[in-house]
């Protein structure tokens, strides 16, 4: 009897014991489409665009920098990342990449890479 009484009370203490706790992320929900907008713009080439519709809507770039020798070195995903989100802030849902670039010691970053490429954006209804 004892321990039934206890094994039914058992959940409700530790239900009041995680009541106090609390979760901080560095989500900001408001910012959401900021993290995720890379997301929106595929890779392609001009062959697969060869059939379709599109509009060029300009070159852009994207930089990885590794400030000193500390941090966290460039990579060249980190490059196309950036270069997605621009893509997407210029309108494009589609981004061809032509070349990435490693440079070190410019001035501003111990090692950089650089990826360029150009903003597409394709129609959805093809």
């Amino acid at each position: 009897m004892k321990i039934s009484i206890w094994w039914s009370a058992l959940p409700a203490v530790i239900l009041s014991a995680c009541s106090s706790v609390s979760v901080d992320s560095n989500l900001n929900p408001h910012n959401f489409s900021e993290y995720f907008k890379a997301s929106t713009v595929e890779t392609v080439s001009y062959a697969d665009l060869a059939k379709q519709t599109y509009a060029l809507l300009g070159r852009t770039h994207g930089l990885s920098c590794q400030r000193d020798s500390d941090d966290f070195p460039a990579n060249e995903s980190d490059a196309r990342t950036d270069l997605k989100r621009k893509a997407a802030d210029m309108g494009a849902n589609a981004l061809v990449i032509h070349k990435c670039v490693r440079a070190q010691d410019t001035g501003a970053c111990a090692l950089s890479v650089t990826c360029y490429g150009d903003a597409i954006y394709v129609p959805e209804e093809q």
